[in-house]
């Protein structure tokens, strides 16, 4: 039995399988995001104690396939997981907190304030600054 932290095994060269699963990972948040969205907006109508509770909402399409999303994600997240370093995933990951707006203004025609514009270019800049470089490494070794 060893002790120490462990490390996730390296992909290896020229395989994109780990990315991949990033990419989708990282495409289904927004998906579900706004397929919640489409469904709270759908139930928001209905009355009574379910309709209180927003329990209404389970009655949605849209929820459903939202929670399809998400257990898509979960498992192509895992997948990345087990391949890629957590650092490096979880980077980017991050580049959700500006898909999902970017998503709502695009399917949902919401505004978005042009200072938010500047934070979600802040927010992909910085997935590549961090990431960009990793994965070049990553891709080396």
């Amino acid at each position: 039995m060893t002790s120490g932290p462990t490390q996730a095994p390296r992909p290896t060269p020229g395989r994109l399988k780990p990315y991949l699963a990033m990419v989708l990972a990282v495409l289904f948040v927004p998906a579900a995001e706004i397929l919640l969205k489409r469904g709270a907006m759908a139930t928001a109508v209905h009355h009574g104690t379910v309709a209180g509770l927003g329990l209404n909402v389970l009655t949605s399409s849209w929820t459903w396939l939202a929670i399809v999303c998400y257990i898509a994600n979960f498992v192509c997240w895992l997948y990345a997981l087990r391949h890629l370093p957590l650092y490096l995933a979880f980077s980017l990951l991050s580049s959700t907190h500006a898909l999902v707006p970017i998503g709502c203004w695009w399917f949902l025609g919401e505004s978005i304030h042009p200072l938010r514009w500047t934070g979600i270019a802040v927010v992909l800049l910085g997935v590549v600054v961090i990431a960009g470089p990793a994965m070049k490494a990553e891709q080396r070794l």
